[in-house]
């Protein structure tokens, strides 16, 4: 068992020797803060993708509803097709999975938790790296691909702080390719110009102007009810189909921004490893990358689907 660990240790430890003195490492609580704004920012992308994707059906639903007549496999067929819709949550799940563990690895004060995350980051690389082409449409990086999968050498001994930290400096050096290449294309996946963003926008603005027109033509055609209690009511749901689509334009535009923060925190972090970056711009970035993402979480939460 002692020797699978290190075998998996060994997987994110490979650095050349030459550039090990001219590198710097992070600290703790800069790795813990990127990795839970990426774990947030992964969160609310996968959560967001799916409501999309029901709120195109929902609105379909309810448009068939108003109109009557048959139904066929298009009327339930969601924005995105199941093998790309599901190639998008896994990598989401992946990006997760890499940040509880890179967090897991930076909070790590024993060997056993420290062979456990090093387990699940390899894991989690592994899994990122396999939907790199399939998000891009370009081949994954050979350097990448031969650091995560190949065994460069055997690490005898318990995993040591020292080990701890170079393990968190080979897994950002590792995950840099992917990051640098996902991200962006993420970015502009889940930004407000997006199939998903613009899709849940027409549901979320047609929710409203039905509600708001069938309002407007029963009061023309004085068919209100005479309560004011039951014409409040459908007041207020009119309320909370505004505030709905509003959230939902918020949340597309804000969700953009978190990652491009994350992209700028990423890099910093990158060049924090390899001894181009500076600690100053460092702190900062990833610091607006955590606000960013706890941003968008609070905007999530608010929206009712």
């Amino acid at each position: 068992m002692r020797n699978t660990s290190h075998l998996l240790f060994a997987v994110l430890v490979a650095v050349t020797i030459g550039a090990a003195g001219c590198q710097s490492i992070p600290t703790d609580r800069q790795l813990s803060a990127f990795a839970t704004a990426t774990n947030l920012v992964a969160t609310v992308a996968k959560d967001t993708l799916a409501s999309a994707n029901n709120a195109v059906v929902t609105r379909k639903l309810r448009e068939q509803a108003e109109l009557g007549g048959g139904v066929n496999d298009a009327l339930f067929t969601p924005l995105v097709a199941d093998d790309a819709y599901a190639m998008r949550i896994e990598f989401l799940d992946a990006l997760e999975r890499y940040a509880t563990a890179l967090n897991n690895l930076a909070s790590a004060d024993r060997a056993k938790a420290m062979d456990k995350a090093l387990t699940k980051l390899a894991g989690a690389l592994d899994a990122l790296g396999k939907h790199y082409e399939s998000i891009t449409g370009k081949k994954e990086p050979s350097v990448r691909g031969g650091a995560v999968k190949q065994l460069v050498n055997v690490i005898g001994g318990e995993v040591t702080q020292a080990r701890r930290r170079e393990g968190i400096r080979r897994a950002v050096a590792v995950q840099h390719a992917v990051m640098t290449d996902v991200l962006p294309v993420l970015r502009d996946e889940v930004g407000p110009a997006g199939i998903f963003g613009i899709a849940h926008r027409n549901q979320a603005e047609a929710e409203k102007a039905t509600l708001m027109s069938r309002y407007n033509t029963d009061h023309r055609q004085e068919r209100l009810s005479k309560k004011p209690d039951t014409r409040l009511k459908r007041l207020q749901r009119i309320r909370e189909a505004w505030a709905n689509a509003a959230t939902i334009n918020k949340l597309y535009a804000h969700l953009r921004d978190a990652i491009d923060q994350l992209i700028i925190a990423e890099q910093a972090l990158y060049d924090a490893i390899t001894g181009t970056g500076d600690r100053e711009r460092l702190y900062e970035a990833v610091g607006r990358a955590d606000d960013q993402a706890q941003n968008v979480s609070r905007i999530r939460k608010r929206l009712k689907d």
